[in-house]
């Protein structure tokens, strides 16, 4: 589809410059060849005028006149010349065109691309707990012995599998809206005091199944912020560091300001990344293997895609450091 768009595109490239490549050609021939004639007449004229004045011009020979060939023929070697610089004009502007068409329609084939990935990963991640409920239900009602515990433990199963669903459709709406549907957050002075606090009453109950203790080391201080944005970003990152941390151990949280920047680390002691990972977590769907053989987490990977838009949406940055079996530490970085 993009190879035949590209040559479409390059066709319309080249057939504009080479029309404004001829009405500039027509003109300049145009111009010179007036200007050819004009000389040639000025000049005939001039002669004509001082054979005429002299006295004895009628004993002298004929005066020159201007050849008319030459005139004709400097008009001829322009007119090949100019058409000479068109095709060399064609030929550049051809290779030209083409790179630029392949230039102009890299980004939207990207987008298309991502795009489908996109549908074709939701549509994987959505087809297979749709396919265990469906299955258990099918084989419950097969099931001439089915007795109402048995129904009530499937309906509470179910229930899990649906608030899963539901956690990956928000997820994916909020990673597939457009910036029209999107529209510029607003920032407001906000309290990181305030904002912790709210992180860790999210935070807690998941910390406190595992027995992980929250370790709180921010400072207080204000900075500019869509609280809400900064709540979830947060509760992301901290979830994570519970998820992928053995039993009892703990997550520090902690915060300074350096040169007008906030900088907030969430720091867990779990398995931690390889670093052939490390530059594809922030990718939809993605999990790394190392994470998915050790611990069963649960999720569909768009935490971590989700937590990057919200920084990239406050104009700031994100830092990963990991060591295998040792831990992991997410810094993130905002102007204050």
């Amino acid at each position: 589809m993009f190879k035949n768009a590209r040559l479409k595109l390059t066709i319309w490239y080249l057939a504009i410059i080479m029309v404004i490549s001829f009405i500039f050609s027509f003109v300049i021939y145009q111009l010179i060849s007036n200007e050819l004639d004009r000389f040639a007449t000025t000049q005939r004229t001039r002669i004509e005028r001082r054979f005429n004045n002299n006295s004895d011009s009628f004993f002298l020979p004929p005066p020159p006149t201007v050849d008319d060939e030459l005139i004709e023929e400097t008009k001829y070697r322009l007119l090949l010349n100019l058409l000479i610089v068109n095709l060399g004009i064609i030929s550049v502007s051809g290779a030209l065109s083409f790179f630029l068409a392949g230039k102009t329609l890299d980004p939207i084939a990207k987008m298309v691309e991502e795009q489908n990935r996109f549908i074709s990963d939701s549509s994987h991640e959505f087809r297979t707990p749709i396919t265990a409920l469906k299955s258990a239900l099918e084989v419950s009602l097969r099931d001439p012995n089915f007795t109402l515990k048995e129904a009530k433990n499937l309906i509470k199963d179910n229930l899990d599998e649906v608030d899963h669903l539901q956690n990956l459709s928000d997820g994916l709406l909020k990673l597939a809206q457009s910036p029209k549907s999107n529209p510029k957050i607003i920032k407001v002075k906000n309290s990181l005091t305030e904002i912790i606090d709210r992180v860790l009453i999210r935070t807690r109950p998941l910390a406190k199944k595992k027995n992980i203790t929250i370790i709180n080391h921010t400072k207080n201080l204000d900075f500019n912020c869509d609280q809400s944005s900064i709540v979830d970003l947060l509760v992301i990152l901290i979830d994570n560091a519970i998820k992928y941390s053995p039993e009892n151990q703990k997550v520090i949280l902690r915060s300074d300001l350096k040169n007008n920047h906030l900088y907030l680390s969430i720091k867990d002691f779990g398995i931690g990344i390889d670093d052939k990972d490390i530059p594809h977590i922030f990718d939809r769907f993605y999990r790394a293997d190392q994470a998915r053989s050790k611990i069963d987490i649960g999720g569909y990977g768009l935490g971590l895609s989700i937590a990057k838009k919200i920084v990239d949406q406050h104009n700031g940055s994100i830092k990963v450091n990991s060591v295998l079996n040792k831990g992991t530490i997410f810094t993130v970085i905002f102007q204050v």
